[in-house]
C-alpha cells in the first residue's frame, strides 16, 4: 500500500513538473502568444499586429523594449493601420524616425497595467481615469457600454478589443485605432 501511495505521489509530482515546464500559450485574437516570450517576440509572429511590430522596429524601439523593464503596450491592429495608411507609411519612412519614436511611445505605458488596473483608475477618477505614456502624454480612459476607451490629447478614441495578454516583460492589449503622433 505504501508503495502505491509513493508511486502515486511521484506520478502526480511528475505531472506537475511537466505541466509547469510547458510554455503557457495565450489566445490573442487569431494569434497564439507564448507568455514566456517578450512582447516583441510575440508581436513579430502575430498576423493581426504585424504593422505595429514593423513600426516599433522602424522607430528603433527594439532595444528600449528589451532592457529588462516591464511595459504595457496598447497595440493597434493591422486594420487600424489600414484605415490610416498614410500614417503607417510616414511612420515607417526612415527619414521620419523621430515622429515614429513619438508615435510608438504614445502606445507604451511603463509597468504592468491589467484591465482591472484601468478599471480602478476610472473608479477612483469618478468615471474617467488618466494614464501617462512613456513619452509623457496622457491618455484618458473611460468605460462606456461595457467597453474601455482610450482617448489621446487630440480626441482620437481607441476601443480596447483584447486585453491582458501576459508577456515575459509586460502586458499586451489590443486596440482598434491608432493614437496621434505629436
Amino acid at each position: 500500500m505504501k508503495i502505491i501511495k509513493n508511486l502515486t505521489l511521484v506520478f502526480a509530482l511528475s505531472l506537475s513538473i511537466a505541466s509547469f515546464a510547458q510554455r503557457p500559450k495565450i489566445a490573442f485574437g487569431k494569434s497564439t502568444m507564448d507568455a514566456s516570450k517578450t512582447i516583441l517576440e510575440n508581436l513579430s509572429k502575430s498576423k493581426e499586429y504585424s504593422s505595429f511590430d514593423k513600426t516599433i522596429k522602424s522607430a528603433e524601439y527594439i532595444q528600449y523594449l528589451s532592457e529588462g523593464q516591464e511595459f504595457t503596450i496598447l497595440a493597434p491592429t493591422n486594420e487600424a493601420f489600414a484605415k490610416e495608411n498614410a500614417v503607417f507609411q510616414e511612420m515607417n519612412d526612415p527619414k521620419n524616425i523621430l515622429k515614429a519614436k513619438d508615435f510608438v511611445a504614445y502606445h507604451i505605458i511603463q509597468g504592468k497595467w491589467y484591465i482591472s488596473d484601468f478599471g480602478k483608475l476610472i473608479r477612483d477618477g469618478k468615471g474617467k481615469g488618466e494614464i501617462k505614456t512613456v513619452d509623457g502624454d496622457v491618455l484618458v480612459i473611460t468605460w462606456e457600454n461595457s467597453t474601455f476607451y482610450f482617448t489621446d490629447k487630440n480626441g482620437r478614441n481607441a476601443k480596447l478589443i483584447l486585453s491582458d495578454a501576459i508577456q515575459s516583460n509586460g502586458i499586451l492589449h489590443g486596440i482598434d485605432n491608432i493614437f496621434s503622433a505629436k
